[in-house]
C-alpha cells in the first residue's frame, strides 16, 4: 500500500488528525506529510488545514475494498469474476479493460475495474466525466453478447436498467430513465453509461460498460459539470459504496444473462415505468445532422426512440436528447 494510500485511509473518517501523529503513522516527517496533502489537493480532494488541530476531509469517504465487494455478491455472481481490479489511479477504468491481454473466455464470465480516481473519464460524445478521488463511483464491466442479440439492438437500455435497479435496491427513491441510458435523481442526471464493443462480425462481441455514479460530489469537481446534475447525497439515503458497488457488478450479471436469452423484451416494461422522455416535447441531435424536433413516443422493440413529426412517427437509434422547453 502506498504512503498517499494509507494517508487517504487515516483520513477517510472526516475528523481531524494532527500532522505528528500522521507521520508518526506513516514514518514519514511533517514536510513529507505536507507535501502529501498538497498532492491530494490536487486530484481534486478537498483536505482542511487547520493550524493547532491538523488535517481533515471535507466529506468522509469509503475507501474502494474488493474484498468487501465481492462479500456485498452472491458466492454465484462472486465466483463468474474472471477478473476484478480495485485501482487507486486510471485514466478511465473501460480503457483499461480494453488495454488487457485477454477478455473473458465467455459470456458467464466478466472482468472489472473499479477506481477511486479517473484523470480521463469519458461520457458520451466525448465529453470529459469528472471524476474525483473517492466521491463517486468508477466502475466498469466487461463480458460477451451474442451477436444476434447486439444485433437486435437495446443493450444500453437494458444496462440502465439494471443500474436502476441496483441503486433502487440500496434504497435510492425518485429516479428516472432518459433515453439510451441516463439516470437521473429528481430531474437531474446522477449517473451515466458508456458503451464500448469490438469483435468480428457474426460473432459473440466483447461489450465493456462503464457507469459513473455520483455519490457525493466536491463543490470543486461540480464547478466542471456543463449540466443540471445531483449526488446520491441529497437523496438522504446513507449509501455503502462497496455495497453499491457489488450490488451493480451483480445486477449486470443477471441483466446480460437476461439480454442474452431474451433481448430488449425483458426491460422493456421496467424502461416504460421509469421514461422520463416519453410524452414529452423533445430535441434530437446526432453530430452535425440537423436537430430533430417532436414528440417522443416511447421506445420500440429494438431499443429505438420514437419521435412523433407532424403525425408520423420514426424511430431513432442514435443521437443526443434533450426536452424541449416551453415557449
Amino acid at each position: 500500500m502506498s504512503t498517499r494510500t494509507r494517508l487517504i485511509e487515516l483520513l477517510a473518517s472526516g475528523e481531524f488528525r494532527s500532522g505528528q501523529w500522521l507521520g508518526m503513522q506513516l514514518s514519514i516527517s511533517r514536510a513529507a506529510v505536507w507535501k502529501h496533502i498538497r498532492a491530494l489537493t490536487n486530484t481534486g480532494m478537498e483536505v482542511h488545514a487547520v493550524r493547532g488541530r491538523g488535517y481533515r476531509l471535507a466529506q468522509p469517504i469509503q475507501p474502494l475494498n474488493g474484498e468487501l465487494i465481492r462479500q456485498s455478491m452472491s458466492k454465484q455472481a462472486a465466483s463468474r469474476l474472471q477478473r476484478f481490479d480495485v485501482l487507486q489511479v486510471t485514466d478511465s477504468t473501460s480503457d483499461y479493460l480494453k488495454r488487457l491481454d485477454h477478455i473473458a473466455d465467455s459470456n458467464t464470465q466478466a472482468q472489472v475495474c473499479i477506481a477511486e480516481l479517473q484523470n480521463a473519464g469519458r461520457g458520451r460524445r466525448g465529453r470529459r466525466w469528472v471524476s474525483p478521488y473517492g466521491s463517486n463511483l468508477y466502475l466498469s464491466f466487461s463480458t460477451r453478447v451474442s451477436g444476434a442479440r447486439l444485433a437486435s439492438g437495446g443493450l444500453s437500455l437494458a444496462v440502465a436498467v439494471a443500474v436502476l435497479q441496483a441503486l433502487q435496491q440500496c434504497g435510492v427513491p425518485d429516479l428516472g430513465l432518459k433515453w439510451p441510458n441516463d439516470i437521473y435523481f429528481q430531474g437531474r442526471k446522477l449517473a451515466g453509461i458508456l458503451l464500448d464493443l469490438s469483435g468480428e462480425s457474426g460473432g459473440p462481441y466483447q461489450v465493456i460498460a462503464g457507469v459513473g455514479i455520483n455519490l457525493r460530489m466536491p463543490e470543486s469537481a461540480a464547478k466542471e459539470i456543463d449540466q443540471p446534475w445531483a449526488d446520491l447525497s441529497q437523496s438522504g439515503v446513507k449509501i455503502d459504496r462497496n455495497v453499491l458497488a457489488g450490488t451493480i457488478v451483480e445486477n449486470l450479471f443477471n441483466a446480460l444473462d437476461l439480454f442474452n436469452e431474451h433481448g430488449l423484451e425483458s426491460f422493456t416494461r421496467e424502461w416504460q415505468r421509469h421514461d422520463l422522455v416519453s410524452g414529452h416535447a423533445v430535441e434530437l441531435q446526432h453530430e452535425k445532422q440537423p436537430v430533430i424536433s417532436g414528440v417522443a413516443r416511447g421506445i420500440d422493440a429494438h431499443g429505438a426512440l420514437l419521435v412523433e413529426r407532424d403525425g408520423v412517427t420514426q424511430g431513432y437509434h442514435v443521437g443526443e436528447v434533450s426536452l424541449r422547453l416551453a415557449q
